[in-house]
């Protein structure tokens, strides 16, 4: 689902002006209301001098908000073009919760790394170091490689380059007008038949798909060498061991050491960070759906399906998943709850507790309900694959449903749940489904079109009578969803809520700013809010409170952002 509509454009606006100001902002307003442009023209919309518009066009690029046609750097003659990149910008509205995934996952130092390359956009290892404060201690400068060299192995961080910032459409247009013209020299002929030209492009997609993969592999900048010092009971040996312990990466008792090439540019991975917020949000599907000892079952068979290629738009998890792979990686002090969710005998074994609940989670029980979570393979010791596409929807209508419950009520959700259900719903069939009279049904009905969320049709009783110019009366109306439509409309609604939400953060620091003033200057005397006014302290908490409540609204509308536009199965998306 792409969404670039006006609400978008301006919650992207939003986002530039707070992180780069109003200069920079000027140029990526230009390009989010105006498409593809060059320089000059870009300088000349945005009524500022070429350096200027360059040196903002160079940020953008930086932070990866702004991609190019590449016809510089493929030397094709023609004038470079600028395009303003709006998923990319959106997703640093979810900086924060990529914050906090990392600092659970890992240490302050590791924390640290992610910040800086957030703040700095693509940097190189030394970069990232001097940033870190490694540049005059090498303890610390130790500490903070080893901290990069687990965010990589993990695919927090992944290695980048040029090419990632030339457009999509316009590599796997050169690369198809390649392919293209060699068939025609093979053939002799340019006469090229539909299929032809249909595998042409097929190829050149793929190439570039694979290009781009072969550019993010971490092998780019990951080097792997034999251990040498095998010791540990040399200090350099036990210092690394330790830290490798802190960073949970689990390289003490590996055979190989690991290094970093310092002329490759590292950025952060959205994809990784998103696969983790997806499945947190599944394991909260699993206990809503059953109880907390089943979301248990459901994090650890997640976390073993975990791969180094695993994507965030799969449709399922990769390879099939036994027991004996999903019984370690929950931890004993879960085991009370996994036994006080079954009623079974207290002598069965945990494997044989989490058995039964993965046959739950497959369907295995005969419970009747909505689609099961899990897929069990056939076989003595069966394994599991999760159906992440399949639990994604049911989140995906789970919301939609909770939207219209707030919205409209019970009843009015009610109405759309028989709808969705159906191709085409008669009123009457409606009516007996939500089980409501004929007048309420139409009343519900009429409010769940005004929010776009149903649609109608007309059909002729018959097609003489159509043709013969009858009233109205004479035709019936069936009524229906058009999925897409309806969460591209809701997600145009939760990107206006997130741009006011964002306007609201910058007047009410505009509000106090002269507050804020003061607090930095006794904060660079050395002293802390206690110096202030009692009138200037209240407003500083009531500023605090503000920011407080619309930073969990954000955190919420950013969640719904995620659901709707980046998990999978999604309308339209195929």
């Amino acid at each position: 689902m792409r969404n670039n509509g006006k609400e978008a454009v301006r919650l992207c606006e939003h986002i530039v002006r707070q992180a780069f100001g109003d200069v920079i902002c000027r140029v990526a307003s230009t390009l989010l209301n105006r498409g593809r442009l060059p320089l000059s023209t870009i300088s000349r919309l945005s009524a500022l001098p070429k350096p200027t518009t360059s040196a903002a066009l160079i940020v953008l690029i930086q932070h990866d908000l702004v991609q190019t046609n590449g016809a510089s750097y493929k030397n094709t003659g023609d004038d470079e073009q600028y395009e303003f990149d709006t998923s990319t910008c959106l997703l640093r509205l979810r900086w924060g919760r990529i914050l906090a995934i990392t600092h659970q996952t890992y240490d302050e130092v590791a924390l640290e790394v992610v910040r800086t390359i957030m703040v700095y956009g693509k940097m190189k290892v030394p970069d990232i170091i001097n940033v870190c404060g490694g540049s005059s201690d090498a303890m610390r400068a130790d500490t903070v490689n080893n901290a990069i060299i687990a965010l990589v192995r993990a695919q927090f961080i992944r290695p980048t380059s040029s090419e990632m910032h030339i457009l999509d459409s316009d590599q796997v247009q050169r690369r198809f007008n390649l392919h293209r013209l060699e068939l025609i020299r093979n053939k002799g002929t340019s006469m090229l038949s539909a299929l032809d030209i249909e595998n042409c492009e097929a190829k050149a997609k793929h190439e570039i798909r694979e290009e781009k993969e072969s550019l993010q592999d971490i092998r780019r900048i990951l080097v792997e060498r034999p251990k040498i010092d095998k010791d540990l009971n040399n200090k350099k040996a036990k210092k690394r061991s330790k830290v490798n312990t802190i960073l949970g990466n689990g390289t003490g008792g590996e055979e190989f050491d690991y290094e970093l090439k310092q002329d490759i540019h590292l950025r952060i991975n959205y994809d990784r960070f998103g696969i983790l917020i997806r499945n947190e949000l599944i394991v909260k599907a699993a206990e809503e759906r059953w109880n907390r000892a089943a979301g248990i079952v459901m994090r650890a068979i997640l976390q073993a399906s975990l791969k180094e290629y695993s994507k965030l738009a799969e449709e399922r998890s990769g390879d099939f998943i036994g027991t004996n792979s999903i019984v370690p990686l929950i931890e004993e002090k879960e085991y009370p709850t996994l036994l006080a969710g079954l009623a079974i005998s207290s002598r069965s074994t945990i494997p044989e507790v989490v058995r039964n609940y993965l046959n739950i989670l497959a369907g295995d029980d005969g419970s009747a309900g909505t689609a099961p979570f899990l897929r069990k393979d056939n076989g003595t010791n069966p394994g599991y694959i999760v159906e992440i596409e399949i639990i994604c929807r049911k989140l995906r209508e789970n919301l939609l449903y909770q939207l219209v419950r707030e919205k409209l009520g019970d009843k009015a959700a009610r109405v759309l749940a028989v709808v969705s259900k159906s191709s085409k719903a008669f009123e009457t069939t409606v009516r007996d489904c939500a089980m409501l009279p004929l007048k309420d049904a139409r009343a519900h009905l009429a409010n769940l079109q005004r929010l776009s969320l149903v649609e109608t049709q007309e059909v002729p009783k018959t097609a003489a009578k159509s043709r013969m110019g009858l009233p109205s009366s004479a035709e019936y109306h069936l009524w229906a969803m058009d999925e897409t439509r309806v969460y591209e409309t809701l997600l145009t609604n939760v990107y206006k809520a997130l741009g006011n939400i964002l306007q609201r953060k910058a007047k009410e620091i505009e509000d106090k700013r002269i507050v804020l003033a003061r607090e930095n200057k006794a904060e660079e005397l050395g002293s802390d809010r206690s110096m202030l006014s009692g009138k200037d302290q209240e407003d500083l908490m009531e500023l605090d409170d503000y920011l407080k409540k619309l930073s969990l609204a954000e955190m919420r509308s950013e969640v719904v952002v995620f659901i709707l536009r980046d998990l999978p199965g999604a309308p339209g998306s195929k």
